[in-house]
């Protein structure tokens, strides 16, 4: 599993959106556009685009912390690189 890439929001409201996000889950599984949300606990969550209302994917509880913890480390190395190069 890899970030493709990570694109860091503004910040607000209750849930933080960190950032936007590409993840290649495996040789034939990209998933684009997904949202990496931190709550005012700490807690970090990631999201599906949604279609119509309704979230285009779903997943497995495992399959989401692995996705948020990999989400999770592109976004403070983002963010440390952005820090370090101004």
């Amino acid at each position: 599993m890899k970030i493709l890439s990570i694109r860091p929001l503004p910040h607000g409201g209750g849930e933080k959106n960190l950032a936007r996000f590409d993840v290649e889950v495996s040789e034939q599984l990209r998933l684009y556009g997904l949202l990496l949300r931190q709550w005012p606990d700490g807690t970090r969550r990631i999201a599906a685009p949604q279609a119509n209302g309704r979230h285009m994917v779903t997943f497995h509880s495992v399959l989401a912390a692995e996705i948020t913890d990999h989400a999770s480390q592109a976004y403070e190395g983002h963010n440390a690189d952005h820090r370090f190069s101004h």
